[in-house]
């Protein structure tokens, strides 16, 4: 799928048909980027009654739940008929012809670049606010886990346990319960998780604490070290604390960082050492 953004306008006047836009929306099938921008929103704030005001703020907010939700929610701007899986043209469509008369999406429109934060930058400076670097409300979610899945599943499924969600009553010392995307065996555990190193810091960091813990009871009660592989993309910026982050994991002795794009790696490891299902198929 090529690039495709939409953008995202304020009603200031139904009658007079004025608007603002205030926000772009991104994506490229796999990856999705929603920014609104604070000033802007500000400025309806200003133009408008606070009622209308705060729908509209609402709205975003409410956007921002559907697109961190989308994989395994109903969509919320569909009366809960439509599921979301990820962003596409036709949700973007939808979008578009979807009318409350407060908040309205632009047709969507292709674009023959890559995705990325940089072009991502560019059109939000073009079409919503030059100010993108501000204190502003950023959500974004790049969806790899969706696309971990649709690379990897199929030809691991015989071999681990997928999608299992675990906690105490699989490993002992396991305090927080996590949901990993595999786990097998193969004399000694062998797991693989999904991390997405463009969230906030501090959820970001207590994922990978989460995982590390899952790590250390697993080798209790296993009482062997273990295969661990962490899935994802290198983040961008290299004086960024999730970019210093990804690099003390890449580096790390006990942690087997491999990017998606060279998934086969995963697999090629699994078959190679003949990875069994760590729990009876029928138990997670």
């Amino acid at each position: 799928m090529k690039t495709i953004y939409s953008i995202l306008f304020a009603s200031l006047n139904t009658a007079l048909n004025e608007k603002i836009s205030i926000g772009l929306l991104m994506s490229d099938g796999y990856n999705t980027k929603f920014k609104f921008s604070s000033e802007k929103l500000l400025a309806v704030k200003a133009a408008t009654e606070p009622e209308r005001y705060g729908f509209i703020k609402n709205y975003l907010k409410a956007l921002d739940d559907e697109i961190l939700k989308s994989n395994n929610n109903i969509g919320l701007f569909t009366n809960k008929i439509f599921k979301v899986d990820w962003v596409t043209d036709n949700y973007m469509n939808y979008l578009s012809n979807y009318s409350n008369n407060l908040i309205q999406f632009s047709e969507p429109k292709f674009i023959d670049i890559s995705f990325s934060t940089e072009n991502f930058k560019r059109i939000f400076k073009k079409y919503v606010h030059v100010k993108y670097d501000s204190n502003e409300v950023i959500i974004e979610t790049d969806n790899i886990n969706k696309r971990v899945k649709e690379r990897l599943y199929s030809t691991i499924d015989n071999r681990v346990n997928l999608d299992v969600s675990l906690d105490s009553s699989h490993f002992e010392n396991l305090f927080t319960p996590i949901e990993i995307n595999f786990i097998g065996m193969n004399g000694i555990p062998v797991v693989g998780q999904t991390v997405d190193f463009s969230k906030k810091h501090y959820n970001l960091e207590n994922d990978i604490a989460r995982f590390v813990s899952l790590t250390k009871a697993i080798e209790l009660h296993d009482k062997k070290k273990g295969k661990y592989f962490i899935l994802g993309h290198e983040p961008e910026g290299k004086e960024d604390k999730n970019h210093v982050l990804w690099s003390q994991i890449k580096n790390s002795d006990f942690l087997d960082f491999v990017d998606i794009d060279a998934i086969d790696i995963v697999e090629e490891y699994i078959e190679h050492f003949d990875v069994k299902p760590y729990f009876e198929k029928n138990v997670n």
